[in-house]
């Protein structure tokens, strides 16, 4: 017997929507829980959350759409998200689904957060970003490289500096995202998490999917614009100091050498698009693929399956156009995946051990080649196996989380 009867309404949630080509985005901001859908779904949901039965709803379908929905199994989905709940049953309370916020900026209006992207800001920024690139063009052994964080002397005083205002620049890189968020109205939180073995900074604002595309441009690629404007402020001033304009400390010659270069890897990272950086999500957004990762990851088991000779997980319901985007996709998705196993293979978790080796030998009393100090080593240490170490316990519990989910809906696609 259905759980939702012909003749009965059905409860719905209070929801935002968004329209889009062919499908809708449905969203729950108080429990941050959002679907994409088809849009003739949207049709129906909107039916019933106006008091239709379910048999009216479906009969407005059908004079609309010329077929019959399959109703039940729609619903059967939403009820599963908390969206919907049979016109006898509860829905499910606001604090279920996702963890709520725990900080965000709701309190600044959408209006106060554009002024932040307004075009004033946008020319002054851009001014910034061409004098840096004239600069490097006449001057290119400015730019520092992967020596300037190869500290000779007071390493462990460099390493924590360097990184202390590097960790300024990665809030402030996810605080952009956040204001450009409000200023499509939505809101967003910053969270910690990881990607593959390394631990990251990110932005949770998935409600951005119900803002148009272009806000939505704006909202991913705000971070990246912060981080080359900050990078492009850096390198004029140590352009400025060797240019005999400024005349800087030693030491802070040094920091801001090394700082800058953390900006180069941070921007570099963001290239990364087989990992869920702000490239990956522009990528997804143009080409309109509503799950690039997670669909690309489900052909991939279905890749595997058909070796197997195993039932294949349905992806009949994705179109043309963009499963030919998830086959390209996929192969930028494995050789990616194999680059980042050697580099973890190849050269972190080998300087893990050589690391790991030279504390223990130092408090063995062995004899250590070079000039590290005992703070020296210690501060290594601890960064390396707090950022390395710790990246790769995140990303083994996740890998195990999704194996987890996996055997519990076989046949399901999972948003990882």
């Amino acid at each position: 017997m259905s759980r939702f009867p012909m003749e009965a309404a059905v409860k719905v949630r209070p929801y935002s929507s968004r329209r889009e080509d062919d499908f809708a985005v449905i969203g729950d901001d108080q429990r941050q829980v959002y679907l994409s859908i088809p849009s003739e779904g949207l049709d129906l949901l909107e039916w019933l959350r106006d008091g239709a039965t379910l048999a009216e709803a479906v009969r407005r379908y059908e004079a609309r759409h010329g077929e019959s929905p399959d109703a039940e199994a729609f619903l059967e989905e939403l009820a599963e998200e908390g969206f919907v709940a049979p016109h006898d049953a509860e829905l499910a309370q606001a604090g279920d689904g996702r963890r709520k916020r725990v900080w965000n900026l709701d309190g600044l209006s959408p209006q106060a957060a554009r002024r932040w992207f307004s075009a004033p800001v946008a020319v002054v920024a851009g001014l910034v970003v061409l004098t840096a690139a004239v600069l490097a063009f006449l001057d290119p052994r400015a730019i520092p490289g992967s020596s300037s964080l190869m500290f000779q002397t007071h390493f462990w005083a460099y390493l924590w500096v360097v990184i202390a205002i590097a960790t300024i620049g990665v809030v402030v890189h996810e605080l952009a995202h956040v204001i450009a968020a409000r200023a499509a109205g939505v809101s967003a939180r910053m969270t910690i998490g990881n990607q593959m073995y390394a631990i990251v900074a990110q932005t949770d604002m998935t409600g951005i999917w119900l803002a148009p595309k272009r806000a939505r441009y704006l909202a991913l690629v705000a971070g990246m614009i912060v981080d080359v404007v900050g990078a492009a402020l850096l390198f004029i001033v140590v352009w400025l100091d060797r240019a005999g304009v400024l005349t800087l400390a030693g030491p802070v010659r040094t920091v801001l050498a090394g700082v800058l270069f953390t900006y180069f890897i941070r921007l570099l990272w963001q290239t990364f698009v087989f990992l869920r950086t702000d490239l990956y999500y522009v990528i997804a957004t143009a080409l309109d693929t509503r799950s690039l990762m997670a669909d690309t990851g489900v052909y991939l088991r279905n890749v595997v399956r058909r070796v197997r000779r195993r039932p294949l997980i349905d992806q009949t319901g994705i179109g043309r156009r963009e499963m030919r985007a998830i086959r390209i996709f996929s192969v930028v998705w494995v050789l990616g995946r194999l680059m980042s196993l050697a580099t973890l293979f190849g050269l972190t978790i080998p300087l893990i051990l050589f690391y790991g080796g030279r504390v223990v030998a130092f408090f063995t009393g062995e004899p250590i080649s070079g000039s590290f100090t005992w703070a020296d080593i210690l501060a290594f240490a601890l960064l390396t196996f707090l950022l390395d170490f710790g990246g790769i316990v995140m990303w083994v519990r996740a890998l195990i989380r999704s194996s987890r989910a996996r055997r519990r809906a076989p046949d399901r696609v999972l948003v990882e």
